[in-house]
């Protein structure tokens, strides 16, 4: 006689796996991932950490799929300096275009500068453009090996002064001096570039130490000899 048998335990269904999709993304999109991922290690590490190979992993992509994308490094890099430029004219439009009067607001500008150029590292790798010569180009220019380019914070100038001068017109102010745009654009920039270099190693040299508040300090008292509001 056999002894009493094991129920046995039920079987449980087997899941349905679908195979892994592929994520399928616009020409647009996937630039956009992949200018987002140099970007980050651009603040994060510096132009060295610009290398293909590592922000296709970040991105999930393959290497060949940014050479698709930008040619080369070098297509990435004018990419890259592309969206600062427009990420720069677009801050400073907004400033000027809510503005309540026709001089400038050189303090929201200042912020908009060193926001995009310092916190965002790309004073870093326009100084590195700058060291190598190929500031005095337009991104474009630069990748068609073209030597005919015009100076980026020239553009910038125009750009900012032609918007201001076209607001004050339009609400009846007086039209700012090309000069002061000039020269504030130039004192911000390179106010930035320094920051973002050397910034830390200069607050310890003044006896500021490794005071979190510095660099908003020296910000706010640069905005404060910039104002024209303020009275000298």
């Amino acid at each position: 006689m056999t002894g009493p048998t094991k129920a046995k335990k039920p079987e449980l269904p087997i899941a349905h796996q679908s195979p892994r999709r592929r994520v399928r993304r616009t020409g647009e999109e996937a630039r956009r991932l992949i200018l987002d991922a140099a970007e980050k290690r651009l603040a994060t590490i510096g132009p060295e950490g610009i290398r293909l190979q590592d922000i296709a992993k970040d991105v999930g992509i393959s290497h060949p799929a940014i050479l698709h994308h930008f040619q080369s490094r070098e297509g990435l890099v004018a990419a890259l300096v592309d969206r600062t430029m427009r990420h720069l004219r677009e801050a400073l439009m907004n400033v000027i275009a809510n503005g309540q009067s026709g001089n400038l607001d050189t303090g929201a500008m200042l912020d908009a500068v060193f926001s995009t150029l310092s916190d965002r590292g790309h004073a870093r790798l326009l100084a590195w453009l700058t060291l190598t010569g190929r500031i005095t180009q337009t991104p474009t220019e630069a990748t068609n090996g073209d030597s005919s380019g015009r100076e980026m914070l020239s553009e910038l100038t125009d750009l900012v002064h032609d918007i201001a001068a076209r607001h004050a017109i339009e609400n009846g102010y007086p039209v700012p001096d090309k000069d002061d745009t000039r020269f504030f654009i130039l004192l911000a920039a390179m106010s930035a570039f320094g920051e973002a270099i050397v910034g830390k190693q200069m607050y310890r040299a003044a006896g500021l130490g490794n005071d979190p508040l510095a660099a908003q300090t020296f910000r706010d008292r640069l905005k404060a000899l910039l104002d024209p509001r303020v009275k000298k």
